[in-house]
């Protein structure tokens, strides 16, 4: 037994049974308790436990994962590559608060399991439909946690409603079940000593083009998650949406018409099919989504000089032809002070007629300081308006070399990811040329004793000698099935010892009424018939007669890659 431990320590004794009043409780460890099955699929299972250590017997999520196929994996190679990626997770947890903590991490009989921080909450499945503020304030949330994600050289792989919580206890998005731990159950070895995943972890319709054919980059995370909050506002997911037929895209807006420019501007970026249009980085979407908001603000900000004195008078109706009488008096436009009724004698002395003319002076006077002091004032206001205009200028140009730094690194490691790809290829045609033709013969072996079944048993199959020259390995699948588990797994244990990717997990659906291969245009049928070729012989080998129809699904408005395709068997 090998055990490792990421933050607590994890005694000996790692799992057995329990009866209590005749119910079976699985205990991990001698310490979690399982209570129920979160979930369960092609990868593992997913639990919810209490931890029967801790004096709150708080909750935990294990996740027990298996490799995909263990005869042909190197099980310390799987090991190895677990352990690390135990190592990032853990890492994250410790420096993100929108990230699960991981507790632990386990290895017993060929099974591996992480133990990790449950979070209280609802999905962004499960909330339903948000409106734009929310959708704003989420989307910015996570742009924030891919941008730390991102910045140590991870990439999550599988972002979608299912996993994004909303935590209970402060409303924050926590990001969880990260794909590169699926990714590590379908490692294998090459010949020349290189490392390759067997599997493509992400979930339809949320996946980029590029990551379904097995290249994932940091924008790939970006695409699902513009999709993943299109889901939020419109409670629909990618497959359900048409697609526009002058741009290809998908065409979601249309039933928002209300959703703000910014917000909507955004999406349609951070979705497009090609990688070039798409945001390089978390931090140019988010940078994308507020940056119409600033400007507005900016916009609608006036400077106004400050209101002047002017005693009483009302500046914008003044006129210096008008002057107020010692006595209070105010006289029209056009109008001025008798000289001799201006004089007062009352209080006992003799006031000069001309005093009147004295204070009309000192009006003016005046008013002609207050005009001084307007002038002034909307002098320096403007001042201040320049001062602000060039503030916000260097601040834009700052902001625009961070942005142009960003794309450089980003390109910078890109080319060199290309470089290793390329490599790695170079290196290894010619051993995948070796391996095709083993199994090109290894094929024609189990063709040849297929052929002694009964004519009644042979189905009937699409004749086309270019099917004998494609490579299945190309293909990825996805695989549904009405009832019988068994024998999905059966297949898709077949179909992976044959090279075939085996894309996330097999599908129980309810209703399935005949057996058919849905391939994605005209360009895939050789590959589609090939792959139905090594199907229907599967079944025969087993005394069972399955004709599988073939679907374009581009007939039907849907767009795919070519080497994607979906199984779906009446059994």
């Amino acid at each position: 037994m090998k055990w490792h431990c990421a933050i607590a320590f994890i005694p000996q004794n790692l799992k057995y049974t329990l009866n209590r009043a005749n119910v079976m409780a699985e205990i991990i460890n001698g310490r979690y308790e399982i209570i129920d099955t979160l979930g369960k699929g092609g990868f593992g299972e997913t639990f919810i436990a209490k931890d029967t250590q801790m004096p709150s017997a708080k909750l935990v999520v294990i996740k027990k994962l298996k490799p995909l196929d263990s005869q042909n994996t190197n099980l310390e190679l799987v090991q190895n590559l677990f352990a690390k990626e135990a190592q990032v997770l853990e890492q994250l947890g410790q420096n993100c608060t929108q990230i699960p903590t991981l507790y632990a991490y386990l290895i017993e009989d060929g099974e591996f399991y992480l133990i990790q921080e449950h979070i209280e909450g609802e999905s962004l499945a499960d909330i339903g439909i948000i409106n734009f503020a929310r959708c704003e304030a989420i989307l910015s949330s996570l742009l924030n946690t891919l941008k730390y994600i991102h910045s140590q050289n991870i990439i999550h792989r599988d972002i979608k409603p299912e996993n994004i919580i909303i935590r209970k206890s402060d409303g924050l998005p926590v990001l969880i079940d990260f794909g590169a731990v699926k990714e590590t159950m379908g490692a294998m070895t090459r010949s020349n000593s290189s490392t390759v995943s067997s599997v493509v972890v992400g979930t339809r319709g949320f996946m980029a083009p590029e990551q379904s054919a097995g290249r994932t980059l940091f924008s790939s995370d970006l695409y699902a998650l513009g999709l993943t909050m299109i889901y939020g506002l419109t409670g629909k997911y990618p497959i359900e949406f048409a697609n526009n037929p002058l741009t290809g895209e998908l065409d979601w807006d249309s039933s928002l018409p209300n959703i703000p420019a910014p917000l909507k501007t955004t999406l349609q970026k951070a979705i497009k099919m090609e990688v070039g249009q798409r945001y390089s980085t978390a931090q140019d979407m988010y940078l994308a989504l507020h940056q119409s908001q600033t400007q507005s603000t900016t916009q609608d900000t006036v400077l106004v000089a400050p209101a002047n004195n002017t005693g009483g008078m009302n500046s914008s109706s003044y006129n210096p032809t008008v002057v107020a009488s010692p006595s209070g008096q105010n006289f029209s436009q056009g109008s001025a002070p008798h000289p001799v009724s201006g004089a007062n004698y009352s209080q006992g002395y003799y006031q000069p007629p001309n005093q009147g003319n004295n204070n009309n002076i000192i009006v003016i006077l005046l008013t002609a300081i207050l005009v001084a002091i307007g002038v002034s004032g909307g002098f320096f206001a403007m001042e201040q308006m320049r001062a602000n205009q060039a503030e916000l200028e260097r601040i834009e140009q700052e902001k625009a070399e961070a942005e142009q730094k960003l794309i450089e690194e980003q390109k910078r490691r890109e080319e060199e990811e290309a470089k290793r790809l390329d490599s790695e290829r170079l290196a290894s045609e010619a051993n995948d040329a070796r391996l095709r033709a083993e199994e090109d013969k290894r094929r024609a072996e189990q063709e040849a004793r297929n052929r002694v079944i009964p004519v009644n048993n042979q189905p009937t199959s699409i004749n086309n000698p270019d099917v004998n020259t494609v490579d299945i390995s190309d293909a990825t699948v996805y695989i549904h099935y009405q009832s019988n588990e068994s024998g999905a797994r059966s297949l898709q244990d077949h179909l992976f010892s044959r090279g075939v990717n085996i894309a996330d997990e097999i599908d129980q659906i309810n209703g399935i009424r005949k057996n058919d291969i849905r391939y994605s245009n005209s360009s895939a049928l050789p590959l589609a018939r090939a792959v139905k070729n090594e199907i229907e012989s599967f079944y025969r080998s087993r005394g069972i007669n399955k004709n599988l129809e073939m679907i374009d699904l581009s007939a039907r408005g849907f767009q795919t890659p070519t080497n994607q395709m979906e199984i779906w068997i009446n059994e």
